[in-house]
Protein backbone atom coordinates (compact mmCIF):
# COMPACT_ATOMS: atom_id res chain seq x y z
CA UNK A 1 0.00 0.00 0.00
CA UNK A 2 2.78 2.41 0.78
CA UNK A 3 4.44 1.74 -2.57
CA UNK A 4 1.18 2.39 -4.47
CA UNK A 5 0.66 5.67 -2.65
CA UNK A 6 4.20 6.75 -3.49
CA UNK A 7 3.77 6.02 -7.21
CA UNK A 8 0.47 7.90 -7.30
CA UNK A 9 2.10 10.98 -5.82
CA UNK A 10 4.97 10.79 -8.29
CA UNK A 11 2.57 10.72 -11.23
CA UNK A 12 0.77 13.88 -10.12
CA UNK A 13 1.32 16.69 -12.66
CA UNK A 14 0.97 20.38 -11.84
CA UNK A 15 -1.25 22.60 -13.95
CA UNK A 16 0.55 25.77 -15.14
CA UNK A 17 -1.45 28.98 -15.45
CA UNK A 18 0.56 31.76 -17.17
CA UNK A 19 0.12 35.24 -15.72
CA UNK A 20 1.48 38.16 -17.72
CA UNK A 21 2.95 41.03 -15.78
CA UNK A 22 3.48 44.49 -17.20
CA UNK A 23 6.95 45.11 -18.58
CA UNK A 24 9.35 47.34 -16.66
CA UNK A 25 10.26 50.63 -18.24
CA UNK A 26 13.25 50.29 -20.59
CA UNK A 27 16.65 51.66 -19.75
CA UNK A 28 17.40 55.12 -21.18
CA UNK A 29 19.74 55.13 -24.15
CA UNK A 30 22.52 56.90 -22.24
CA UNK A 31 23.02 53.90 -19.95
CA UNK A 32 21.73 50.95 -21.99
CA UNK A 33 24.34 48.78 -23.67
CA UNK A 34 28.09 49.33 -23.56
CA UNK A 35 29.79 52.42 -22.15
CA UNK A 36 33.38 53.45 -21.69
CA UNK A 37 34.19 54.91 -18.29
CA UNK A 38 36.87 56.21 -15.99
CA UNK A 39 36.86 55.33 -12.30
CA UNK A 40 39.19 57.49 -10.22
CA UNK A 41 41.14 58.15 -13.44
CA UNK A 42 41.44 54.49 -14.49
CA UNK A 43 39.84 53.20 -17.72
CA UNK A 44 36.81 51.00 -17.21
CA UNK A 45 33.77 49.56 -18.99
CA UNK A 46 30.12 49.26 -18.03
CA UNK A 47 27.24 47.29 -19.57
CA UNK A 48 23.50 47.35 -18.83
CA UNK A 49 20.66 45.33 -20.36
CA UNK A 50 17.08 44.23 -19.77
CA UNK A 51 16.61 40.44 -19.50
CA UNK A 52 13.54 38.21 -19.25
CA UNK A 53 12.94 37.05 -15.69
CA UNK A 54 9.90 34.73 -15.46
CA UNK A 55 8.83 33.65 -11.97
CA UNK A 56 6.89 30.46 -11.13
CA UNK A 57 4.94 29.99 -7.90
CA UNK A 58 3.09 26.81 -6.93
CA UNK A 59 0.26 26.15 -4.50
CA UNK A 60 -0.29 22.44 -4.25
CA UNK A 61 -0.81 21.06 -7.75
CA UNK A 62 -1.49 24.48 -9.31
CA UNK A 63 1.37 26.70 -10.49
CA UNK A 64 1.40 30.20 -11.90
CA UNK A 65 4.13 31.64 -14.09
CA UNK A 66 4.55 35.38 -14.16
CA UNK A 67 6.47 36.91 -17.03
CA UNK A 68 8.71 39.79 -16.10
CA UNK A 69 12.02 41.47 -16.74
CA UNK A 70 14.94 42.61 -14.69
CA UNK A 71 17.79 45.03 -15.16
CA UNK A 72 21.26 43.47 -15.17
CA UNK A 73 24.56 45.32 -15.20
CA UNK A 74 28.25 44.59 -15.01
CA UNK A 75 31.46 46.56 -14.60
CA UNK A 76 35.12 45.95 -15.48
CA UNK A 77 37.78 48.10 -13.80
CA UNK A 78 40.93 48.68 -15.87
CA UNK A 79 40.56 45.44 -17.86
CA UNK A 80 39.78 43.35 -14.79
CA UNK A 81 37.05 40.71 -14.42
CA UNK A 82 33.41 41.68 -14.87
CA UNK A 83 31.53 42.31 -11.62
CA UNK A 84 27.74 42.32 -11.36
CA UNK A 85 25.80 45.56 -10.83
CA UNK A 86 22.19 46.08 -9.78
CA UNK A 87 19.94 49.07 -10.43
CA UNK A 88 18.60 50.48 -7.16
CA UNK A 89 16.53 53.28 -8.65
CA UNK A 90 16.22 55.62 -11.63
CA UNK A 91 15.00 59.21 -11.29
CA UNK A 92 15.11 61.59 -14.28
CA UNK A 93 18.72 61.33 -15.46
CA UNK A 94 20.13 59.92 -12.22
CA UNK A 95 20.74 56.22 -11.68
CA UNK A 96 21.54 54.73 -8.27
CA UNK A 97 23.58 51.55 -8.56
CA UNK A 98 24.57 48.73 -6.25
CA UNK A 99 28.03 47.28 -6.84
CA UNK A 100 27.92 43.54 -6.03
CA UNK A 101 31.62 42.77 -5.80
CA UNK A 102 33.55 41.38 -2.83
CA UNK A 103 32.81 44.60 -0.94
CA UNK A 104 29.32 45.72 -2.05
CA UNK A 105 28.61 49.44 -2.01
CA UNK A 106 26.47 52.13 -3.62
CA UNK A 107 27.30 54.16 -6.74
CA UNK A 108 25.54 56.97 -8.56
CA UNK A 109 25.59 58.42 -12.11
CA UNK A 110 23.85 61.54 -13.41
CA UNK A 111 23.62 62.10 -17.17
CA UNK A 112 24.30 65.53 -18.70
CA UNK A 113 22.56 65.72 -22.08
CA UNK A 114 24.60 68.73 -23.21
CA UNK A 115 27.93 66.92 -22.79
CA UNK A 116 26.53 63.38 -23.32
CA UNK A 117 28.55 62.22 -20.32
CA UNK A 118 27.28 60.67 -17.09
CA UNK A 119 29.25 61.78 -14.04
CA UNK A 120 28.99 60.54 -10.49
CA UNK A 121 30.80 58.58 -7.85
CA UNK A 122 31.65 55.16 -6.53
CA UNK A 123 32.15 54.21 -2.90
CA UNK A 124 34.88 52.07 -1.44
CA UNK A 125 35.48 51.65 2.29
CA UNK A 126 33.59 54.81 3.12
CA UNK A 127 35.34 57.03 0.54
CA UNK A 128 33.83 58.36 -2.69
CA UNK A 129 35.75 58.30 -5.96
CA UNK A 130 34.82 59.97 -9.29
CA UNK A 131 33.08 57.92 -11.99
CA UNK A 132 32.36 59.08 -15.56
CA UNK A 133 30.80 57.11 -18.42
CA UNK A 134 29.99 57.87 -22.05
CA UNK A 135 29.10 56.25 -25.37
CA UNK A 136 31.81 55.77 -28.00
CA UNK A 137 35.57 55.81 -27.74
CA UNK A 138 35.96 59.43 -26.61
CA UNK A 139 33.73 61.70 -24.49
CA UNK A 140 31.99 64.45 -26.47
CA UNK A 141 33.86 67.35 -24.76
CA UNK A 142 37.20 65.71 -25.53
CA UNK A 143 36.22 65.11 -29.17
CA UNK A 144 35.28 68.76 -29.52
CA UNK A 145 38.47 69.95 -27.83
CA UNK A 146 40.49 67.92 -30.33
CA UNK A 147 38.39 69.21 -33.21
CA UNK A 148 38.81 72.87 -32.19
CA UNK A 149 42.58 72.49 -31.80
CA UNK A 150 42.89 70.82 -35.21
CA UNK A 151 40.75 73.50 -36.88
CA UNK A 152 42.99 76.23 -35.47
CA UNK A 153 46.11 74.33 -36.57
CA UNK A 154 44.72 74.20 -40.12
CA UNK A 155 43.93 77.91 -40.03
CA UNK A 156 47.45 78.81 -38.88
CA UNK A 157 48.99 76.56 -41.55
CA UNK A 158 46.92 78.23 -44.28
CA UNK A 159 47.85 81.65 -42.94
CA UNK A 160 51.57 80.83 -42.93
CA UNK A 161 51.28 79.61 -46.52
CA UNK A 162 49.45 82.81 -47.52
CA UNK A 163 46.66 80.73 -49.02
CA UNK A 164 44.33 83.71 -48.88
CA UNK A 165 41.25 81.91 -47.54
CA UNK A 166 38.60 84.42 -46.50
CA UNK A 167 37.67 84.21 -42.81
CA UNK A 168 34.39 82.36 -42.33
CA UNK A 169 32.87 79.68 -40.11
CA UNK A 170 35.48 77.18 -41.31
CA UNK A 171 38.58 79.36 -41.42
CA UNK A 172 39.25 81.22 -38.19
CA UNK A 173 41.24 80.82 -34.97
CA UNK A 174 38.45 81.30 -32.41
CA UNK A 175 38.66 78.20 -30.22
CA UNK A 176 35.33 78.78 -28.48
CA UNK A 177 33.46 79.06 -31.79
CA UNK A 178 34.94 75.83 -33.15
CA UNK A 179 34.30 74.03 -29.86
CA UNK A 180 30.76 75.37 -29.56
CA UNK A 181 29.85 74.33 -33.11
CA UNK A 182 31.18 70.83 -32.46
CA UNK A 183 29.09 70.52 -29.30
CA UNK A 184 26.05 71.83 -31.17
CA UNK A 185 26.26 69.07 -33.79
CA UNK A 186 26.85 66.46 -31.09
CA UNK A 187 30.42 65.75 -32.16
CA UNK A 188 29.22 63.38 -34.89
CA UNK A 189 32.40 61.72 -36.26
CA UNK A 190 31.28 61.90 -39.91
CA UNK A 191 30.54 65.62 -39.62
CA UNK A 192 33.84 66.44 -37.93
CA UNK A 193 35.81 64.31 -40.38
CA UNK A 194 34.13 66.10 -43.32
CA UNK A 195 35.22 69.49 -41.96
CA UNK A 196 38.77 68.30 -41.31
CA UNK A 197 38.95 66.82 -44.80
CA UNK A 198 37.70 70.04 -46.40
CA UNK A 199 40.38 72.09 -44.66
CA UNK A 200 43.22 69.64 -45.24
CA UNK A 201 42.29 69.29 -48.93
CA UNK A 202 42.25 73.06 -49.40
CA UNK A 203 45.67 73.32 -47.76
CA UNK A 204 47.07 70.56 -49.99
CA UNK A 205 45.86 72.42 -53.10
CA UNK A 206 47.39 75.61 -51.76
CA UNK A 207 50.72 73.87 -51.17
CA UNK A 208 50.80 72.47 -54.71
CA UNK A 209 50.05 75.86 -56.24
CA UNK A 210 53.10 77.32 -54.46
CA UNK A 211 55.62 74.71 -55.65
CA UNK A 212 58.30 76.34 -57.83
CA UNK A 213 59.98 74.03 -60.39
CA UNK A 214 63.74 73.71 -59.73
CA UNK A 215 66.30 74.04 -62.55
CA UNK A 216 68.88 71.39 -61.73
CA UNK A 217 71.52 73.30 -63.73
CA UNK A 218 71.43 76.07 -61.14
CA UNK A 219 72.19 73.75 -58.24
CA UNK A 220 75.76 73.98 -56.82
CA UNK A 221 78.11 71.11 -57.55
CA UNK A 222 79.06 69.39 -54.33
CA UNK A 223 82.16 67.20 -54.01
CA UNK A 224 81.45 63.49 -53.68
CA UNK A 225 82.04 62.20 -50.21
CA UNK A 226 84.78 59.55 -50.37
CA UNK A 227 83.74 56.08 -49.21
CA UNK A 228 85.24 54.93 -45.95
Amino acid sequence: MKITAYISAALCFCTLHPVYASQASPLPSWISGDSNCTIDGRPARMHWAIQDDPQTECDGDSCSTTSGVRTVGRFSDNGGPWVELARISMSNNTMNIRYLGAEPNNWQLTYNSSTQVANGWTTWRGQRYPLSCWKGDTPLPTRCQNYANEAIRHYETAKNLSCGFDPDARWHNNYNNHYGWCMQVGGQPNTLEAEDLARSTAISICRRSRIIPIDRATLPILPRVPMQ
